[in-house]
């Protein structure tokens, strides 16, 4: 589903004006300029991105057609339960949807902090040792 009908269905359930949820459900659906699937739901349709959008945003937005507020988390709930079938994913749900390999032209990359970083982090921590025996 588009994020403008989730802004229309909000608009409906939340009566409100369209432009009052279009920014947040944009949000939600944002992941899909990056991948073109349905899976692309996978970075954004689940509890911890409605909890970073509701830390970003925060817990109500107004209502501009009533004058009161509205919960963030319960459009971004909503938002969620109309893509999958009355349900809200955790990341766990999603990554247990998941066979994860990693490619070989990507294990150069994946999870390998730098050399650069790792040699800094041990200097930082003998210093705070030294510190803390002194």
């Amino acid at each position: 589903m588009h994020y403008y009908d989730h802004a229309l269905l909000s608009a409906h359930k939340f009566n409100c004006r369209l432009g009052d949820t279009l920014k947040l459900h944009r949000l939600m659906d944002s992941s899909k300029h990056f991948f073109p699937a349905a899976q692309h739901r996978m970075f954004s349709h689940n509890l911890w991105f409605i909890q970073v959008i509701t830390d970003l945003v925060g817990d109500v937005i107004p209502n501009t057609k009533t004058g009161e507020n509205m919960s963030v988390r319960d459009i971004l709930f909503e938002h969620c339960k109309e893509d999958h079938n009355g349900n809200v994913p955790s990341l766990k749900d999603w990554l247990e949807c998941l066979r994860f390999e990693v490619p070989a032209q990507h294990r150069t990359w994946f999870n390998q902090p730098r050399l650069a970083d790792k040699s800094l982090l041990k200097e930082i921590k003998s210093e705070q040792l030294k510190t803390i025996e002194s």
